[in-house]
C-alpha cells in the first residue's frame, strides 16, 4: 500500500497527532474499566463471574477481530478502516455509559472491541505507510510514551470518576476523545492505494475463529456456575473442539488465509508467543482480581485504589525502554527468562495479601510486577518478530498481539473461576451469590489461591522463553516492536 500523494510537513504532524488520540484511547481504555468493576457489580448485584464478562466481552472481540481488520486494512484501505474503528469505537463508547442492564453493558462492550479491534489492527501499520522513514524511529518512541501514559493513567481517571461521578462516565470519557478524532482523521487523513493484487477475504475463516475462542471461554467462566458436568458447559467445550479443528483446516488449505500456520512451526516463535500469552494471562487476572481486595477487603476509595493499581503501570512504563539496552547486553532468551522467573517470585508474595497487608509491602509488591512485566516484553517481542518471514512481519506481529489478547481474556476468566471456586468450595457459597454480598474477609482467600496459581503457571512462561531462541537477524538489529 502507499499514499496517493506525499504528505506535506504539517500533515504528517496532524496524522502522528490522530495516531496518538488512537493509542491514548485504547490504552485507557484497557485499564480504566478494572478500577470500577466493583462499582459496577454492585450497581447492577450480579456475581463475580457476571460481571467478568464487562471486560471479557470487549477482550473476545478485540482479539477475534484483530486479524480480520489487518486483513481488511490492507485490502480495503487504512483510512476506511481506521475512521470506521474510531466512529464504532466511540458509539461503544456511549452507549456503554448509558447501559441500564448488565446484559446490555456486556453487549455494548461487544460494539466497543470491534472499533478497537480496528484502531489497534493497523495502527502501527499506518505509522510505516504515511510517516516518514527518517523519523519513523522517533514517531513510534512517541506513540510507545502515549500508550504507556494511557495506561498508567486509566487506573487514576477509572478511580477518581467512580469515586465522584459515576462509574458511566469512564465510558463517556471517551465520546470527546473520538469525536476530536474522527473529525481531524475525516479531513486530515490522507487517502491511500491498494497496490497489492486483489484478493479474497477469508469470511469462513473469521468465524471459525471467533466463535471457537467464545465457545471455549464462555464455559470457562460459567461452568462453576452451571456445573463443569452439564450438558451445556460439555457441549460447549465440544463445539469450540471441533471448530478450532475447521479453522486449523481452512488455514492450511486457504488460498488467501487469516493465519499463516508456517509460522507455529518455528519452534522459537512458538515457545515465545506462548510465554506472551501467559505473562498476559497472569497480569490480567491480578489486575482483575486487585479492585475488589483494595475496594472490598482493604477498605481503600475507588480513587486511591486507582493510584495503587497505576504502580506496575508507571514502572512499565520506566522499564520497558531500559529493557532494549539490557537485551543488548544480556539476550533477549536470558533476559525473558529471568524476568519471568522474577514475576513468579513476585506473584508469590502478592498471594500473601491479607486483611493485615501493610500499605508498603503492597506498593513494594505492585511495583515488582510493573518491573519484572516491564522488562519482559521489549525482548520478548523480539524474540517474536525476529522469527518472522521476510516481508511477513506484519503477519508475525498481529499473531503476537492476537495471543496475548487471548491470553488476557483467559486471565480474567481463569482467576475469576478460581478464586469463586475456592470460596465456593470451602465456605459453602452459592457461586451466583452477588459479589457484594460474599464477605471480603473470605473472599480473600480465593484471591490468594487464584494469585499463587498465577505464579505456577508463569514457571512455563520461564522455561518457554529460555527455550526461544534470540533474533536470527545475523545483522544484530532488532526488529520494530508491536503492542
Amino acid at each position: 500500500m502507499e499514499l496517493r500523494e506525499p504528505l506535506t510537513e504539517k500533515e504528517q504532524k496532524l496524522v502522528l497527532f490522530i495516531l496518538a488520540l488512537s493509542s491514548f484511547m485504547a490504552s485507557l481504555d484497557s485499564t480504566i474499566v478494572n478500577i470500577s468493576l466493583p462499582a459496577i457489580a454492585e450497581s447492577f448485584h450480579v456475581p463475580m463471574n457476571t460481571i467478568s464478562w464487562v471486560t471479557m466481552s470487549y477482550l473476545l472481540v478485540l482479539s477475534g477481530f484483530l486479524l480480520v481488520f489487518g486483513k481488511l486494512g490492507d485490502m480495503k484501505g487504512f483510512r476506511k478502516i481506521f475512521i470506521g474503528g474510531f466512529t464504532v469505537f466511540t458509539l461503544g463508547s456511549l452507549l456503554c455509559g448509558y447501559a441500564t442492564s448488565i446484559e446490555t453493558l456486556i453487549g455494548f462492550r461487544f460494539i466497543q472491541g470491534i472499533g478497537a479491534a480496528a484502531l489497534e489492527a493497523i495502527g502501527p501499520a499506518m505509522v510505516v505507510i504515511y510517516l516518514k522513514k527518517e523519523t519513523r524511529g522517533r514517531d513510534l518512541g512517541i506513540l510507545a510514551t502515549v500508550i504507556s501514559l494511557g495506561i498508567a493513567a486509566g487506573p487514576i481517571i477509572g478511580g477518581l470518576l467512580t469515586e465522584y461521578v459515576s462509574w458511566q462516565w469512564i465510558f463517556f470519557i471517551n465520546v470527546p476523545i473520538g469525536i476530536v478524532a474522527i473529525i481531524t482523521g475525516l479531513k486530515y487523513l490522507p487517502a491511500d492505494r491498494i497496490t497489492r493484487k486483489p484478493e479474497r477475504f477469508d469470511y469462513p475463516g473469521a468465524i471459525l475463529f471467533f466463535f471457537a475462542l467464545a465457545t471455549f471461554l464462555w464455559p470457562v467462566n460459567e461452568g462453576l456456575t452451571l456445573g463443569w458436568a452439564s450438558p451445556a458447559i460439555l457441549g460447549s467445550f465440544g463445539i469450540s473442539a471441533v471448530l478450532w479443528i475447521l479453522f486449523i483446516v481452512r488455514e492450511t488449505h486457504c488460498r488467501d488465509p487469516l493465519c499463516d500456520f508456517e509460522l507455529f512451526r518455528n519452534r522459537n516463535f512458538l515457545a515465545a508467543s506462548i510465554a506472551a500469552a501467559i505473562m498476559m494471562l497472569a497480569l490480567a487476572g491480578v489486575q482483575f482480581l486487585l479492585p475488589f481486595f483494595f475496594e472490598g477487603v482493604k477498605g481503600y476509595s475507588s480513587a486511591f485504589a486507582g493510584l495503587l493499581l497505576a504502580i506496575p503501570s508507571v514502572a512499565l512504563m520506566i522499564f520497558g525502554p531500559l529493557s532494549g539496552s539490557l537485551s543488548d547486553w544480556f539476550g533477549s532468551r536470558i533476559l525473558a527468562a529471568v524476568s519471568a522467573l522474577f514475576t513468579v517470585a513476585t506473584l508469590f508474595l502478592i498471594s500473601m495479601y491479607s486483611q493485615d497487608t501493610g500499605l508498603i509491602f503492597i506498593v513494594f509488591t505492585l511495583l515488582c510486577m510493573g518491573i519484572a512485566m516491564g522488562i519482559f516484553f521489549p525482548p520478548n517481542m523480539n524474540q517474536i518478530l525476529g522469527q518472522s518471514k521476510k516481508d511477513e512481519e506484519g503477519t508475525g506481529s498481529s499473531i503476537m498481539t492476537t495471543m496475548k489478547n487471548v491470553g488476557e481474556t483467559m486471565g480474567i476468566a481463569l482467576m475469576g473461576t478460581i478464586a469463586v471456586f475456592t470460596v465456593v468450595s470451602s465456605k459453602g457459597f452459592d457461586p451466583k451469590t452477588p459479589a457484594a454480598d460474599i464477605p471480603m474477609g473470605i473472599l480473600v482467600e480465593g484471591f490468594d489461591v487464584a494469585i499463587l496459581a498465577a505464579g505456577c503457571i508463569v514457571i512455563l512462561a520461564v522455561i518457554l522463553s529460555a527455550i526461544a531462541q534470540d533474533n536470527k537477524d545475523p545483522s544484530g538489529a532488532n526488529p520494530p516492536m508491536a503492542r
